[in-house]
């Protein structure tokens, strides 16, 4: 999502991981998805300074793990250590110069239900992993560079409008228990 800070002397990137409430259509889901607020509470309590840091979801670019996450207006704000060592050095430098445009998080989803606008809405999700990613999927991510935020406006716009699908014969969807 949003990356809000690059500290490379403490060694730490901090950003908004899960916008809540913004739907993307960057996924295989009629109507898109959307997350809602406390969706991770669970997972986060259970293991929120063990949640790994990758590069693009790639389990074998692991660059670090949380440290610490809160809930804020504008989503999950998470904060995470980055591995000393060259490649913990680039991932810094790039973030810095603006050469990753956010956060992704990595997740399962446990409870679903279909919003009034026939959206998926993870109301419950196990929190996996979080990587540094050039275009994050929700539109409503933040970039640290101008240049980079207008190349991708510029990229998604084909994506930001929401699809023409009707989905007034489709039942509402529930998994997990309530």
């Amino acid at each position: 999502m949003e990356i809000r800070s690059v500290q490379a002397d403490a060694r730490t990137l901090t950003g908004i991981v899960i916008p809540y409430d913004q739907t993307t259509y960057l996924v295989p889901v009629p109507g898109g998805e959307r997350i809602r607020r406390g969706a991770f509470a669970r997972s986060i309590r259970n293991r929120g300074d063990k949640v790994p840091l990758f590069r693009n979801h790639s389990r074998d670019l692991r660059m670090g793990v949380s440290t610490a996450f809160e809930e804020t207006p504008d989503g999950l704000l998470g904060s995470f250590r980055v591995n000393a060592g060259e490649a913990g050095d680039a991932l810094l430098e790039e973030c810095r110069n603006g050469y990753y445009g956010g956060l992704s998080a990595g997740f399962l989803p446990v409870t679903r239900d279909r919003g009034s606008d026939g959206s998926q809405e993870v109301t419950e999700g196990k929190l996996e992993e979080v990587s540094v990613v050039g275009m994050p999927a929700y539109a409503g991510a933040g970039s640290l560079s101008v240049r980079n935020a207008e190349d991708r406006d510029r990229l998604l716009a084909p994506f930001l409008a929401r699809p023409d699908v009707n989905l007034a014969p489709l039942p509402p969807i529930r998994y997990g228990p309530r």
